[in-house]
């Protein structure tokens, strides 16, 4: 299979071992549309420089159910931070069930974890520019 005819693939990568692990032989497979998911969200992530323009976007969202781990609001930032720095488009897709933000957890209903990561307004596309009201 070339990559030409390669099909797009999703990369779910949840915390930093998994990280390690797989970015790298991810990044040089030879598929047409890669795409990474760190949902859950369970740790801060360090790509340590490895994304590129071979990654089409990076999309991040917490733990939904009861028995939801938290998510970080800091994580969430940190891997913006990263996306914004290698022109990645980045999607905050939800908060999780457990959300914690400037030290205080959040209980979010399930019915609003979307809502409420899209009233966030940190998604970043490379066609816009960064702004202090985006950062």
């Amino acid at each position: 299979m070339t990559s030409q005819t390669s099909p797009s693939n999703v990369n779910r990568l949840r915390y930093q071992r998994r990280v390690d692990e797989r970015l790298p032989i991810y990044r040089d497979l030879p598929i047409r549309h890669k795409s990474i998911i760190c949902e859950p969200l369970l740790e801060s992530i360090d790509f340590h420089d490895n994304l590129g323009s071979w990654c089409e976007q990076v999309t991040v969202g917490g733990e939904s159910g009861s028995e939801a781990r938290v998510c970080d609001y800091a994580w969430v930032l940190g891997i913006r931070e990263q996306c914004i720095a290698a022109n990645v488009p980045f999607r905050f897709k939800q908060t999780g069930a457990h959300f914690r933000k400037d030290g205080r957890i959040y209980n979010i209903p399930r019915n609003l974890q979307m809502k409420q990561a899209h009233r966030a307004a940190i998604d970043y596309n490379t066609n816009q520019k960064e702004s202090p009201d985006n950062a």
